[in-house]
Parts: structure tokens; sequence; C-alpha cells
């Protein structure tokens, strides 16, 4: 749990930060932690009694701790939201101003110099 955590974090940070592209190369590594956590809530919820019974306790901070972890999401999910409606609204902006090129301008097979990394004589 700690590290998806942590990710999901880093991706929330990353995302009120701007940095989606950044942001969605936690992806991979993030949909692998969720899974071994899912597949832990699986084998807790088949022994969650025996574990009561051999540490006293432990169900009830494993409960918190999962609570801690849905907030943490809800925050993420929230910056997600944010992040894709923030990303809509600059592609139609693209989309419906009219000023912009909608084609590419074709290579004319000129190659200019940059004048930044021209050759100084002498």
């Amino acid at each position: 749990m700690d590290a998806l955590l942590q990710l999901i974090e880093a991706e929330s940070l990353l995302l009120r930060e701007g940095r989606s592209f950044a942001a969605s190369e936690l992806g991979q590594r993030k949909s692998h932690y969720a899974k071994r956590y899912m597949d832990e809530l699986a084998v807790l919820g088949a022994i969650g009694q025996s574990l009561e019974d051999l540490d006293p306790g432990q169900v009830d901070r494993l409960r918190q701790r999962h609570e801690e972890f849905r907030s943490v999401l809800q925050i993420n999910l929230a910056a997600l939201a944010t992040a894709r409606a923030a990303s809509d609204s600059a592609l139609r902006t693209v989309a419906d101003n009219p000023h912009v090129s909608r084609r590419a301008e074709r290579f004319d097979g000129e190659v200019r110099p940059n004048p930044r990394f021209a050759r100084r004589a002498g």
C-alpha cells in the first residue's frame, strides 16, 4: 500500500504542477501496485477473522489505513479530473480557433541554417 500511495501522491503533485505527460508515465507502475493491493485485500478478506484472533486490533488498524488510502485516492481523482478538464479546454480552444492553420506546412527541401549556430568568421 505504501508504494501505491507514494505513486498516487507523486502523480497528484505532477498534475498540480501541470506536468500531465510526466504523470502519465507513472500509470503502468501504479496499475501494477493497484493490482497487488487488490490481491492483498482479497487475501485479508478471506482471513480477516483469523487475523483478528491472532492480533487483536489489527483489522481495525488496516481499516483505518484503508480509509486514509481512500482519502488520498479521492484527492488524486480530483487532480486527474482537473487535468483532464484543462486538457479538453485547451483542445477545444485550438480546434475552435479559426486563425490556426489546420494543415502542417510541407517541407520545401530547403534547409536554412539557424543563425544562433552560425560559425563566426575568424
